[in-house]
């Protein structure tokens, strides 16, 4: 699952959401079949001097995942790309530092042709809306069309028409969105025991 689609689509409009227990919730969504790994791709947000808290809860999050047994996190990075400013009001054109998500595309894609050439699956659930991962999908379809695959748009309900990706229908791969209405019921508690030592605890902004 590509967590920075997923956030963006879903969870930042969401904030009581985002403490999701994904693997009890992809368990009760896959209900018919035996769901033993599910990779989280995402990268650490870099610390911004407004926001310096921002990366404590990204990481208290991953923390929390990390207790379960089925969740493999792999993470890309951020990398500083140069912007100008395009603006009319801009009395010249200033160029600025903005962070950017590296990698996580081709780790998705990389992973889905290692899984299907390796033979370590059956069914594939991809939960991105990124177009980027379409070609690695299509391989797959054509090397390996015993694999099932399925793809959940992260979507809210009302921004469904324009997240919709035909492309993937075409390759005869289910492509609909993201079911939303069971998300609360998989929620972490407020507390996670990451060990006998250590406890991580839900931001209080995710509340």
């Amino acid at each position: 699952m590509d967590a920075f689609n997923w956030y963006f689509g879903i969870f930042q409009h969401r904030p009581a959401w985002k403490w999701l227990n994904v693997q009890s919730f992809f368990e009760a969504l896959r209900l018919d079949e035996d769901v033993v790994a599910i990779k989280f791709f995402t990268a650490l947000v870099e610390p911004v001097k407004h926001v310096s808290t921002r990366r404590d809860r990204q990481k208290r999050y991953l923390k929390a995942l990390g207790t379960l047994p089925k969740i493999k996190i792999i993470l890309g990075k951020y990398q500083e790309r140069t912007v100008t400013c395009q603006a009319r009001d801009c009395m010249r054109r200033l160029e600025y530092q903005v962070p950017e998500e590296k990698k996580t595309d081709v780790n998705i894609a990389v992973n889905l042709l290692e899984d299907a050439f390796r033979d370590l699956t059956d069914s594939m659930v991809i939960v991105s809306g990124d177009s980027d991962l379409e070609p690695a999908v299509e391989w797959v379809r054509r090397n390996h069309p015993q694999i099932k695959v399925t793809v959940y748009v992260p979507v809210l309900e009302d921004e469904r028409n324009q997240r919709r990706n035909d492309n993937y229908h075409r390759m005869g791969v289910t492509c609909k969105p993201l079911p939303l209405a069971d998300i609360p019921r998989h929620v972490f508690p407020a507390t996670v025991r990451v060990n006998e030592n250590e406890t991580v605890t839900r931001p209080v902004e995710w509340v």
